[in-house]
């Protein structure tokens, strides 16, 4: 049989059928009906709350900022896991499903003028030129411009040394307080892998240089504690906002509570160069954190704290998962202190909730918003959303580099909060005005409050 004139017949047979007509009108009738029945058909706009996230702007509690031209170079080879976070742009492709690769070319669309729907190693040299006409007008201005075309009023920059090349009126200034738990080198301990070894190293060397610095010299445990609180006293003079613990990635974050007179006898064997074991190591940084984490709450200053997941070989999620912080969060001594949660403790991002009941504790989902899809940021969202008062103490953070990932972080995080909300809405749990209001304090509010900066 010829296949067009079958299909013309087929074609004819439908049209003329009496039973199709009725089929139709009786769609027809019951339309109205089927739309009461099932409201998740109808279309759910909420143009007020989607005008309200569009041009509502995002207070960044956590980010890395890399401002200028920065000239691309290629790293190891693709694909790899580990996230750009600190490149300008990098070629896609095709082995890898990540949202940074799927949402690269519209940020650089939207922040440099990208003409292409596709980044290749051609199009290097274009996206450079770009780059450098972008940052012309320095890094100030630059970085600037970044911030608004992604809809962010501030970010909160976790680096060394405020960065005097931006605006410190939007750039403000979280530095790391990690070097401080380890006033000893690690070439007298047993059994530690060569990168923490390193990584100790490093620290001792910080702890020297700024000791120096300060005028201090350190012969024991209370002269090492004095440091500490001048360091920590420069560090809210010189305008932090907030204190930041990475050590997540080297160490877990269940901190004990040891007494003054062991450590103090510990912290005479460092200094002796004796201290051999990483267990007895640890007692003298649990001491010290402690230290910190009390000190930090008389100065008013919040401690974020790296929780979860990390671009790191040598972090273990066990030591970094959020519930290890209960040693802190369930102590009464530290009531005054306020504790920020960075990246959601993802993947643990649901054990996370009980832990928001704490009066002083707080979480953002930083790098999740880079890292997942909309709709599993979603998920994280809405779910904490149903945990009773959560939504007094979840904030937007983006831990972005490069331009290109405030601008994803941002993105994201808009699409999937409005989504979260819709679906509260859909379930009659809010009102339009309810889930505005609740936008305005993931967005900004909660952030601004934590921070002292209402």
């Amino acid at each position: 049989m010829d296949f067009d004139a079958g299909q013309s017949r087929i074609s004819r047979m439908k049209k003329d059928c009496p039973l199709r007509k009725k089929i139709i009108w009786l769609t027809a009738l019951m339309l109205p009906s089927l739309i009461l029945i099932f409201p998740s058909c109808a279309p759910r706009e909420y143009e007020k709350l989607s005008k309200f996230i569009e041009t509502t702007r995002f207070i960044d509690v956590h980010s890395h900022p890399v401002a200028g031209h920065v000239e691309y170079k290629k790293h190891d080879p693709y694909p790899t896991l580990e996230p750009p976070l600190g490149r300008p742009f990098w070629p896609l492709g095709k082995e890898r499903i990540a949202v940074f690769d799927f949402m690269l070319t519209a940020a650089l669309q939207d922040i440099y003028g990208y003409s292409q729907n596709d980044v290749t190693d051609e199009d290097i040299p274009e996206l450079s030129n770009l780059s450098q006409k972008f940052w012309a007008t320095g890094k100030k201005n630059g970085f600037n411009r970044v911030l608004d075309i992604c809809g962010i009023e501030k970010t909160l920059a976790n680096t060394g040394f405020p960065n005097e090349d931006l605006d410190r009126d939007r750039v403000l200034w979280v530095p790391f307080v990690d070097y401080l738990l380890y006033p000893f080198e690690g070439s007298h301990l047993r059994s530690i892998d060569p990168e923490l070894k390193r990584d100790l190293d490093y620290y001792s060397q910080d702890v020297r240089k700024s000791s120096e610095d300060l005028g201090i010299e350190i012969k024991d445990l209370s002269s090492y504690l004095l440091f500490v609180d001048e360091v920590l006293n420069d560090y809210q003079e010189s305008g932090a906002v907030a204190l930041k613990v990475a050590s997540g990635y080297i160490r877990t974050l269940w901190f004990d509570d040891p007494e003054r007179d062991e450590v103090s006898a510990l912290f005479d064997s460092g200094k002796r160069g004796e201290l051999s074991s990483w267990k007895s190591y640890k007692r003298i940084q649990d001491y010290i954190a402690r230290h910190i984490f009390r000190r930090a709450g008389e100065l008013r200053l919040p401690v974020h704290f790296h929780t979860g997941f990390g671009a790191s070989a040598g972090l273990k999620n066990l030591d970094s998962n959020p519930l290890n912080l209960e040693s802190v969060f369930s102590d009464i001594r530290f009531k005054e202190t306020k504790i920020l949660m960075l990246h959601a403790g993802y993947p643990s991002w649901d054990k996370l909730k009980p832990l928001l009941e704490k009066r002083n504790v707080y979480a953002d989902f930083s790098a999740v918003n880079w890292f997942v899809f909309e709709e599993e940021l979603e998920k994280i969202l809405y779910e904490w959303f149903g945990y009773p008062g959560a939504s007094e103490k979840i904030m937007f953070g983006s831990d972005a580099g490069a331009p290109v990932f405030f601008w994803i972080a941002a993105r994201n995080s808009r699409e999937a909060l409005f989504k979260a909300l819709a679906r509260l809405i859909d379930k009659g749990i809010i009102d339009e005005d309810k889930a505005i209001l609740l936008a305005g304090k993931i967005m900004r509010d909660n952030a601004l409050r934590l921070h002292g900066l209402e």
